[in-house]
């Protein structure tokens, strides 16, 4: 049985506009000589049915029932067009038969919409790079999105038709604020799950997140930014982040290491006053002081605007009575203990645990050579913490891998606050206590402590110097009111040595920071003794000499054959203004030992110090001490020379120290 077969249309009643011309000439290929190109790059559209070519909306290519059908790109009209823009191409070479006009023009406005994601990226990150952001409902909200935490808003009943509460909420914190009119009135820190060990810290947490958020008196909302609670709020995020509820939480495992820490800390203030008749009659407070300089650190936890634990263990004017553990006008060295991604690190992960020290905090141990018995700090091993047990984590047999529990991806991360400069041996003798690796650097100590000015030529293995003039108030006798001295410090360094700055250190037990502490001080001091003579010190009156010295331009080699060759000594030209002359030269190893020569009583003075592990000052040589002794003892000489070591450590400031000797010492 045949087919019904169709027959063409009609050709009767049409016009002759309407009847196909047959061509003189054989018709050239070009992209119109296809039917189905045709249509796409007639201005007139398709000429078929609609429901022919459909046009895609996610690419704009062409879809139909001949989408592959290729273009012809050879034609001479194509040819002239590139020669005419002096373009020598080959078409046959260009391989362009099978390619589809659609496929082109899709792949070109992927490309575009990628480039354009990558640009609005990049300027994205620039802006919160800024740090700009203002206190406003959309700011609290746009930032709490930016770190990847939950935004839900209610609103206040009772309280206006603007006062709202926006809960900011990740899996085992959240963060309330109150807002009305875009200005915070009321700002909590709450855990998800009740634990006292949180608790008891969650009210000092939430007094900095207010502060950050409040409007100082006379303040202008307009000029109330983000940028203190954003810093707050991103280590709340990446402690979130990094736990796992339930089972697993970031901020309780550092919540324990304080409780052991803050029991040994109260156990160095019972044996400051236990041990030492002078501070028995001491209040806590200074022996607290004390017991972060000198013994085993002081752990704080949301301290100085900044939420989360730091251990401190230096002060800037600690051996003053005004100063105090939570005091915020003097400068504080501290550990501040995180949490981190190991990232790959072959390193203990995290344990959650209250115990890292026995509750008797030492024990005795009887040395096998000696035979004396030496107490030492009796720390604790606690058990590995372990990830809870998922789905996830089973195979598709439905059975538990056989690699057993899982330990978190998380490690203990010590950032110093402020970053320590040291010499190398030092960062390797740090590095090897927290078990992990460094690298050499090709900087010098000294470069790092005073970094070089750009576009001076340096060169690590050559002697180096600088000079500043520094500002010291005196106070002569019979006066009340300080006399601006000034002194024209110069610092040499013949030797130097490589330099390390630490800044962050993984840990597995806080044993580790606890090892560091004397190294640490001895470089906090001896970092601290440096910027008080080599840097200007911000709000504090100077006196006009050293501010003219300090304006000048250094003297070229010129300058200093003129000066030679005119036989004028440099410390007469400084005494005529008014300003001593100090030479200073550092030796950074093995052990960091200054050089201090300046005029005393007609004569050139000589002090050695050294600064020890600690941050403890030895004076190693000197020849001011006994220079009105006709006899000299020894004993009376290490007695004096002690007492000025102490002198030094109370005063921080060496010109301000030599002024004292002067004062005390020199013949009138």
């Amino acid at each position: 049985m045949s087919t019904p077969m169709r027959h063409g249309p009609s050709q009767q009643g049409r016009t002759p506009s309407q009847h196909p011309v047959a061509a003189p000439t054989p018709q050239a290929s070009t992209p119109f000589s296809n039917p189905q190109t045709a249509a796409a790059f007639s201005p007139h559209g398709p000429r078929s049915s609609p429901q022919q070519f459909k046009k895609s909306p996610a690419t704009g290519t062409m879809t139909g029932a001949n989408t592959n059908a290729a273009a012809n790109f050879d034609s001479p009209s194509v040819t002239a067009a590139y020669n005419t823009l002096g373009i020598n191409v080959n078409m046959n070479e260009l391989n362009l038969d099978n390619i589809s006009v659609g496929g082109l023009v899709a792949a070109t406005r992927l490309n575009d919409e990628e480039d354009r994601k990558k640009r609005m990226e990049a300027v994205i990150a620039a802006l919160w790079a800024q740090n700009s952001s203002r206190v406003s409902n959309q700011g609290l909200e746009r930032l709490a999105i930016h770190l990847g935490l939950e935004c839900l808003w209610e609103d206040v009943k009772g309280a206006g038709d603007n006062a709202k509460t926006l809960i900011i909420a990740g899996q085992t914190m959240a963060v309330e604020v109150g807002i009305t009119n875009h200005i915070v009135h009321q700002a909590s820190l709450v855990y998800t799950e009740s634990m006292p060990i949180l608790e008891k810290h969650a009210d000092k947490a939430s007094a900095i997140l207010l502060k950050d958020l409040s409007l100082a008196p006379g303040q202008s909302p307009l000029t109330k930014r983000l940028t203190q609670f954003r810093a707050n709020l991103e280590r709340l995020a990446t402690l979130d982040k990094l736990s796992v509820s339930p089972g697993f939480n970031c901020h309780e495992a550092i919540a324990g290491i304080w409780e052991s820490l803050e029991r040994l800390h109260r156990w160095d203030v019972d044996k400051l006053r236990s041990e030492d008749r002078t501070l028995a009659n001491m209040p806590d407070e200074r022996l607290r002081v004390f017991a972060l300089c000198l013994r085993n650190g002081c752990p704080l936890m949301h301290t100085r605007g900044r939420i989360g634990l730091s251990l401190d263990y230096w002060k800037e004017r600690r051996k003053l009575p005004s100063t105090t553990v939570e005091t915020d006008d003097t400068k504080t060295w501290g550990i501040l203990i995180e949490c981190a991604s190991a990232g790959g690190m072959a390193y203990s992960p995290v344990r959650v645990s209250e115990r890292w020290i026995s509750l008797d905090i030492e024990r005795a141990h009887t040395e096998d050579m000696m035979g004396t018995t030496v107490p030492f700090l009796d720390w604790l091993e606690p058990p590995s913490t372990f990830l809870p047990s998922s789905e996830e984590a089973k195979t598709e047999n439905g059975l538990d891998g056989l690699s057993g529990p899982k330990t978190p991806d998380v490690v203990f991360m010590a950032t110093f606050d402020p970053p320590v400069v040291v010499t190398h041996a030092v960062a390797m003798e740090i590095y090897k206590i927290s078990g992990t690796n460094t690298g050499l650097t090709n900087i010098t100590f000294d470069a790092l402590m005073f970094p070089i000015p750009e576009g001076s030529p340096y060169d690590p293995s050559e002697p180096r110097e600088f000079t500043f003039t520094q500002t010291i108030p005196t106070f002569p006798a019979n006066s009340t009111e300080p006399v601006l001295k000034a002194h024209r410090n110069r610092l040499f360094i013949y030797k130097p040595v490589y330099g390390q700055v630490i800044n962050h250190i993984p840990f597995a037990h806080p044993k580790d920071l606890i090892t560091m502490l004397p190294l640490l001080r001895q470089y906090a001091f001896l970092s601290l003794l440096l910027n008080n003579m080599f840097r200007p010190k911000e709000g504090k009156p100077t006196a006009k000499v050293a501010d003219e010295e300090n304006n000048k331009q250094p003297l070229t080699q010129k300058d200093e054959f003129e000066q030679f060759m005119s036989g004028e000594k440099i410390e007469d030209k400084l005494a005529s203004k008014g300003i001593l002359k100090l030479d200073v030269t550092l030796t950074a190893h093995p052990v960091p030992r200054l050089l201090l020569v300046f005029p005393f009583d007609g004569r050139t003075a000589n002090i050695l110090v050294e600064i020890q592990i600690g941050g403890r000052v030895a004076i190693i040589s000197e020849n001011v001490l006994d220079a009105k002794s006709a006899m000299i003892d020894p004993d009376q000489t290490a007695a004096k020379r002690t007492l000025w070591a102490n002198k030094l450590e109370t005063l921080e400031d060496i010109g301000a120290w030599i002024e004292l000797i002067k004062i005390q010492l020199e013949v009138e």
